[in-house]
This record gives structure tokens, C-alpha cells and sequence, in this order.
């Protein structure tokens, strides 16, 4: 099976504003944020507690007032303590086009020949995402997140918080390329029959190297995070309206106690 390229394809806001705002908490159905990647930026800012944001290879450690920056098409994961976040995610040609001439840096954004600092001082863009995430009253909700969002990039230029893409052959982004390739697959397949040694195929590795390989990158083995992602399935379905008996068949536990 081939990478899609992005496993969250999602739509965001709306065709006329596709820009998404939420706030995580303890209450939160994904409060525990699981790896995922999509083609739009997000911007996170870190309210109470700690956030333990893995970004590809790299685990950084946000606390209240951090704030955060996922490139596109960047692999990340979140591990909270005690934690409220809010996240801003967002289609960057939506921008571009609104920005016309304007747009010279941000079209280098949205073809990725830069990426934005994945940590960004919080004092310095306080302002910025204050306007971003205020509360929606209805009017002029979108002008502000607009504005909020070019005050942001106006500091980051201003500052030189960027740098040049990173090459996608380098070894490093060889290996988040293949972790990628089998999350995809754990998506696409998590409500079928997986097994350690169908991964290890998909992987092109033994299945001892993948345990390895697998458990490095995400604290977690293979199996054990087909589970985490039937149970993200199921806890989806609950609170649809769907039975516990439901949930558990179709999101691939075929024993109902061991899913209880």
C-alpha cells in the first residue's frame, strides 16, 4: 500500500472559511492526541498544565503560554499533563489567495521551501493569538482569526523564525516516511483482522525489528496501537448513539468482555 501522503483529510470550517478552532481538555475525546498528519498548518497554544508535543523525531515540552507551530505534513502526537490546549488548523492557499501579491513568503510556506519555528516565543505572539482564539461572539469572528493570523506571520518574518524545508531523502525523514506508511495502514486496516507479522510485511522488516522500530517512535507496540486506534474508533461510535456491543464488532474486537 502506498502513503496517501496525509491520513487526516478531513474538511476544516467551511468551504467559504476553512479555518477550524477548538480547545482540548481533560474532557475531550482526544484528549490524549493520537499521531495523525495533515496538509494544513496548526498552531497551538498551551493555556494550564504540560503538553508533550512529538513533531516527526523530535519531543518538545509546552507548558502554559508555550506556544506551538506544526508545519505541513509534519507526523505529531500529543501527551498531556493536567492539560488545556487550543489549536487553530487552517488551509494556507486559503490565505495565499487572499493575500494576492502580497503572498511571496506564505506561497514558500504552502509549497514548503520554508517551515516556521516549531516553537514560537510566546510573549512575542501573545497579541496574535489572543485575536486567534478569543471567544466566537458571530461578528466579525472571521475578520479577527484573519488578522490574527497575518499579525503571526508578519512576526515570524520579521524575526526570522523559519528555516529552509528539510530535504525528504535524508535518513531521518526516510524513517518518519515509513512510521507514516504504517499508521496509514493501522487506519485504513485497525477494524480488520491486523497482525504483528502483516505490519512487519507492510514494513518490509521482521517483525522483532519492527517491535523495536515502532516502540521508539511512538511508546508503543505495533499491536498496542491497533488497539489505541479501534478504541479512538469506538469511543467515536458511543457517542453517536451506537450500542457497546455495536462499537466493539465493528471496529474489529471480536471478544465483547475484552473490549469492556
Amino acid at each position: 500500500m502506498k502513503d496517501s501522503g496525509y491520513n487526516e483529510l478531513k474538511p476544516r470550517g467551511t468551504p467559504e472559511f476553512p479555518v477550524e478552532i477548538y480547545r482540548v481538555d481533560e474532557r475531550h475525546m482526544q484528549y490524549v492526541m493520537p499521531y495523525h498528519w495533515h496538509r494544513e498548518p496548526e498552531l497551538i497554544r498551551v493555556l494550564s498544565g504540560c503538553l508533550y508535543l512529538s513533531l516527526d523525531d523530535t519531543i518538545f515540552t509546552a507548558r502554559a503560554g508555550d506556544v506551538m507551530w506544526v508545519n505541513s505534513g509534519v507526523l505529531h502526537a500529543g501527551g498531556p499533563e493536567r492539560c488545556t490546549y487550543e489549536c487553530l488548523v487552517f488551509d494556507l492557499d486559503f490565505i495565499v489567495q487572499m493575500m494576492g501579491e502580497h503572498s511571496l513568503h506564505l506561497r514558500r510556506l504552502a509549497d514548503r521551501s520554508l517551515c516556521i519555528a516549531e516553537r514560537l516565543p510566546g510573549d512575542l505572539t501573545r497579541q496574535c493569538c489572543d485575536m486567534i482564539f478569543m471567544e466566537q461572539t458571530g461578528k466579525g469572528d472571521r475578520l479577527r482569526v484573519l488578522g490574527g493570523l497575518c499579525c503571526l506571520f508578519s512576526l515570524v518574518f520579521q524575526h526570522g523564525l523559519y528555516r529552509t524545508g528539510e530535504a525528504e531523502n535524508l535518513p531521518g525523514r526516510k524513517s518518519i516516511a515509513l512510521l507514516k506508511r504504517l499508521l496509514y495502514y493501522v487506519d485504513a486496516h485497525c477494524t480488520e483482522r491486523v497482525t504483528l507479522d502483516m505490519l512487519a510485511r507492510e514494513a518490509g522488516m521482521s517483525p522483532k525489528y519492527l517491535c523495536r522500530f515502532f516502540r521508539a517512535r511512538t511508546n508503543h507496540t505495533p499491536i498496542e496501537y491497533v488497539n489505541l486506534c479501534r478504541v479512538e474508533r469506538a469511543c467515536r461510535m458511543l457517542t453517536e448513539g451506537s450500542t457497546v456491543t455495536e462499537a466493539a464488532y465493528a471496529c474489529g474486537f471480536g471478544d465483547l468482555s475484552y473490549f469492556i
